[in-house]
């Protein structure tokens, strides 16, 4: 379990934030769209009110020593040369955050594809992917305190658990599941590749006024840059009966701290 907290300053009041996950990205396997993937770095690079969290499976590691290898689908068998194609790939975010005000990229962290592979250990990933380029390694679990201040005054503050995920299933249920013994305001996730945005109520006390009050959470699964039927190949989801799928791309959160209102888009 890891916490940071995570403070933005606005250039304006009424400035958004504007929240885009990275997940699933998959480098290394056949259905990788390394077109979208470097159409959503520059957007986010490019726009100052934009904002990232990578949430785990940035490379496929999946190699010839994998009883997972299917030689249609691992198009890149070496892991390190998948490391580097994020690298080159990213590189544009990654020299925005170095340079900008604000933090650019909030953490990176692993999932079951880096996690399960031996050769992928926290070191590895603190030595290639996160020190290096002064991002803070989140682990699979992390607990982010969000900050939103213009002048020096706090406009809000937001609580923000952030999941790769586990398991099959859908969306939904990792909704459930994830809301349990946490409280947040905002609840994100990756891993099963399925874009998603629900706002939820919860019941909350005003001690001031005597009254219970509706309180706003927000959940998204963040999505995947894999497609997941590749036409001429065969891979894991052509074997299953039921293949849930949606299109390639991103889920992002946009707040407007100076209303104290969320939105979600996909």
């Amino acid at each position: 379990m890891f916490s940071k907290k995570v403070t933005i300053e606005l250039n304006n009041r009424d400035d958004p934030v504007h929240l885009e996950p990275l997940s699933d990205i998959h480098i290394g396997h056949a259905g990788f769209d390394e077109e979208l993937y470097i159409d959503r770095v520059q957007s986010i690079t490019d726009d100052p009110d934009r904002y990232t969290i990578f949430l785990g499976d940035q490379i496929d590691a999946i190699t010839t020593f994998d009883k997972r290898f299917n030689p249609d689908m691992s198009k890149e068998h070496d892991i390190d040369n998948q490391r580097l194609k994020w690298d080159e790939l990213t590189q544009p975010l990654i020299q925005e955050h170095d340079t900008s005000h604000n933090e650019k990229i909030w953490g990176l962290l692993h999932g079951n594809h880096e996690y399960k592979i031996p050769q992928i250990t926290r070191s590895y990933l603190e030595n290639h992917f996160t020190t290096p380029h002064g991002i803070d390694f989140l682990g699979s679990r992390a607990i982010i305190g969000l900050e939103i201040k213009h002048e020096e005054e706090i406009l809000q503050q937001y609580t923000i658990l952030a999941i790769h995920g586990s398991g099959g299933g859908k969306p939904e249920r990792m909704f459930e599941q994830m809301k349990k013994n946490v409280y947040a305001d905002i609840f994100m996730c990756g891993h099963l590749h399925q874009k998603r945005y629900q706002p939820e109520l919860a019941n909350d006390f005003d001690f001031a006024t005597g009254q219970r009050w509706e309180r706003d959470i927000h959940l998204i699964n963040a999505g995947t840059f894999c497609h997941t039927l590749v036409d001429g190949a065969d891979g894991y989801m052509d074997r299953k009966n039921e293949v849930v799928y949606s299109k390639p791309g991103t889920a992002t959160l946009t707040i407007k701290a100076s209303e104290g209102k969320i939105s979600g888009h996909i």
